[in-house]
């Protein structure tokens, strides 16, 4: 063999030998790091734990679950920050070694271990870092960090020239640089906090400095010596399993797992993920094109101002940063003596166009069936609004709007994109008030990513039952529990709710008018009305049946006393039944009963009677917190308060503004009937409340529209600029105004 292939086999050894050396450090290297991460985050979690102690007792099973939940969640950052760590690494060593090969000469070792090793302690330092920011902002507010944080982080070197300047040399800083000063000045109150948290991470750390020298690396050393294919091969399979957090669903599954308690609910999260997905959604809307869509309708500045006229004509706007923030003034409604609970329910679906129907089923047996006679009774004991709307198209948005009286997104609903926003809605308001909230559905909290319970619980249900609350006998059908579980179970919950004591706020949505329609087919009402063209009449008919078997149980008992009913519909139907150009506007034709047991009637308080004001889901909570005596003094509420309507004819004059995701479609109601816009044809048209006329085509500057149609785009406009740029509300800021 010559020299120079001496030198080449010497040189090919020794490269061999530099990677043999590389990968044994490199196993033994991802496993003390790997188990750093997740020390690091679980002794975060930890030290937060007395905290959510001190605000709820848990059982020791919500404990025990809370706790594996948490460790799931931060096994798999921990996870993804090794993947990033070996990703450096590798970005780092690549080029080395290719440079080396060309050159002939082996391939320094070093560069890989050393590359894997800072990378990986950048990662601890940020990972660090991050829990500790989010062990003060949970002493704050009792959340993790979130999106409001990151905007809070933006703000400190913001110029806001809406703030006051800065003492000296008169360059004007952000509120929030402001506030971060002076708290720093502060250290009293946070010093001590900070001090325990970095000698129960230094302690945790040692901890696990020691166990991994002394056990685990010993160990891994005999297994790596003798069988070193199979401990790669058991490290790979670990990352892969330590990614999907030891579940099928993966990191999904943190937020779906089945905990009520929205304190440990919440605490079981992970701040990283939890964030890290609203930024996401976030960069999504972004890049759909859609914000421009909105800013080329009409200016912003044009919009706001006839939005404020149109929504609080007259009204006090004080604050530039929150546009819809203003002061409650003094109303004509009724308040009740005492405080009453409310038990509010949506009916998936629920158009009123099919209330007061009896439908002739043709080569059946049966003729003649009422689909609806329940809520056709109800009716005649409640205030019933005529024509009230859902405010968006699904139910996702119809429920932000009914909780926090603000318009539906165009778009991603709120609840599921911007869910870590700031807002203020009526189950905190409730909350701290004294109620009890409480929230049940009969499927998943997370179904599809919709993010429903960390909605929730950031704003004010302190219980959240989903599926995995039911019983294991309950029957479940379709897309999950029928409505006779779901009655079932909430029956259950309101007799605890009494036997507390507490006033309670209590919430449910139904399933079974979702389609397919699959309900139970026990009644012969039910089975003769499967014959129909239409399946959404059978399952309307057996949700009425079981609402019926609810709620008159409900009264039997007396289990009603002292309690506001609310029934309406999420949203209209899905489904399009007609022809015209306005059938779409049908996804917002719902009913809303507003009964009152009879505990609360007196004849200054409450005439059962139908009512023609226009009316829409944003009224439900200014309406609640009305009848109830705690609307804030400052709120950013779009909706009015509608109980001045329990005793007499008011708020004529009163709007309703609806927008559809389905078809880009964007609608105002009022007194004159429904005008609607479509955004991608760019037509107007008109129809009457009730969508029994043929729609009218209208230009845009025809008088008899125009203003209205101004109005419109006003409100869509401001709505969701300031909805995207989280301008609602601001707890910080605002919520010692309250």
């Amino acid at each position: 063999m010559t020299v120079e292939g001496n030198r080449v086999a010497a040189a090919v050894v020794a490269d061999e030998q530099s990677q043999d050396r590389c990968a044994w450090s490199f196993r033994r290297t991802v496993l003390f790091w790997w188990g750093l991460y997740l020390v690091i985050q679980q002794a975060g979690r930890l030290f937060l734990l007395p905290e959510a102690l001190s605000i709820e007792t848990p059982s020791a099973g919500m404990l025990a679950k809370t706790l594996v939940t948490g460790l799931r969640a931060d096994l798999i950052v921990a996870t993804l920050g090794v993947v990033l760590g070996m990703t450096a690494a590798f970005a780092l060593w690549l080029p080395h070694a290719a440079l080396s090969k060309l050159r002939g000469m082996p391939v320094n070792a070093r560069v890989c271990g050393r590359g894997f090793a800072g990378s990986s302690l950048l990662i601890a330092v940020l990972l660090m870092a991050l829990v500790t920011v989010d062990m003060g902002y949970y002493g704050y507010n009792h959340a993790h960090l979130d999106f409001v944080f990151l905007e809070y982080v933006d703000d400190l070197f913001a110029k806001d020239d809406e703030q006051a300047k800065a003492p000296g040399d008169g360059t004007p800083t952000s509120q929030a640089f402001q506030q971060t000063e002076a708290e720093l000045k502060e250290a009293k109150k946070w010093g001590w906090r900070l001090f325990g948290f970095i000698i129960l991470q230094g302690a945790a750390i040692i901890v696990w400095w020691q166990a991994f020298r002394r056990i685990v690396e010993p160990s891994w050393a005999r297994w790596e010596s003798t069988s070193p294919r199979i401990a790669t091969f058991m490290l790979v399979l670990g990352l892969a399993l330590g990614v999907t957090g030891f579940h099928p669903d993966g990191p999904w599954s943190i937020a779906r797992v089945g905990i009520n308690s929205s304190v440990y609910y919440i605490l079981a999260q992970n701040p990283l993920w939890y964030t890290g997905d609203v930024l996401f959604s976030s960069i999504a809307y972004q890049r759909s094109g859609r914000p421009s869509t909105v800013h080329n309708t009409m200016p912003f500045e044009d919009a706001l101002r006839i939005a404020r006229s149109a929504l609080a004509p007259g009204g006090t706007f004080p604050f530039l940063r929150y546009p819809f923030v203003r002061k409650s003034e003094p109303g004509e409604g009724v308040q009740l003596q005492r405080l009453p609970n409310v038990l509010l329910i949506f009916v998936e679906g629920l158009d009123r166009r099919y209330l007061d129907q009896t439908i002739a089923v043709k080569g059946g047996v049966v003729q003649g069936i009422r689909v609806t006679p329940f809520l056709d009774r109800l009716r005649d004991e409640s205030l019933f609004f005529e024509h009230f709307f859902s405010n968006g198209a699904q139910t996702h948005h119809g429920l932000f709007a009914s909780f926090c009286s603000y318009y539906a997104r165009y778009g991603r609903a709120a609840i599921k994109a911007l869910y870590t926003y700031d807002y203020l809605c009526l189950p905190t308001l409730l909350r701290e008030a004294g109620y009890q909230t409480e929230m049940v559905i009969g499927h998943n909290r997370d179904h599809h990513q919709d993010h429903t319970a960390l909605f929730m619980a950031r704003n004010g249900l302190q219980q959240f039952f989903d599926e995995s609350d039911f019983p294991a006998r309950a029957e479940r059908l379709g897309l999950g529990m029928t409505d006779g579980a779901l009655f079932d179970f909430l029956r259950v919950r309101v007799g605890d709710l009494r036997a507390s004591g507490r006033p309670f706020f209590l919430a449910t949505l139904t399933l079974s008018t979702h389609h397919p329609f699959t309900v139970p087919q026990m009644h012969p009402d039910v089975r003769a009305l499967q014959a129909a063209p239409d399946r959404y009449l059978a399952a309307l008919r057996y949700l009425d049946l079981e609402l019926e078997r609810f709620f008159v149980g409900l009264q039997r008992d007396s289990l009603l006393k002292n309690t506001v009913v609310l029934i309406l519909g999420d949203h209209g139907r899905h489904e399009r039944i007609g022809r015209t150009q306005t059938e779409w506007s049908g996804h917002f034709t719902i009913p809303l009963f507003l009964w009152m047991d009879d505990s609360l009637r007196t004849p200054q308080t409450y005439q059962p009677r139908t009512v023609s004001a226009v009316a829409s889901q944003v009224d439900l909570a200014p309406t609640i917190l009305g009848l109830t005596g705690l609307m804030p003094r400052v709120s950013p509420f779009l909706g009015r308060d509608l109980s001045c309507l329990l005793i007499r004819d008011c708020l004529q004059d009163n709007v309703a503004f609806l927008s559809s995701v389905y078809d880009d479609l964007i609608g105002l109601a009022d007194r004159d009937g429904v005008l609607l816009y479509s955004l991608r044809t760019e037509t107007l048209y008109q129809t009457d409340l009730k969508l029994k006329n043929p729609p009218v085509s209208r230009a845009s500057d025809d008088p008899a529209v125009a203003a209205r149609y101004r109005r419109l785009l006003a409100l869509y406009v401001s709505a969701n600029v300031l909805l995207e740029q989280n301008r609602i509300w601001s707890w910080k800021e605002l919520g010692a105004k309250l």
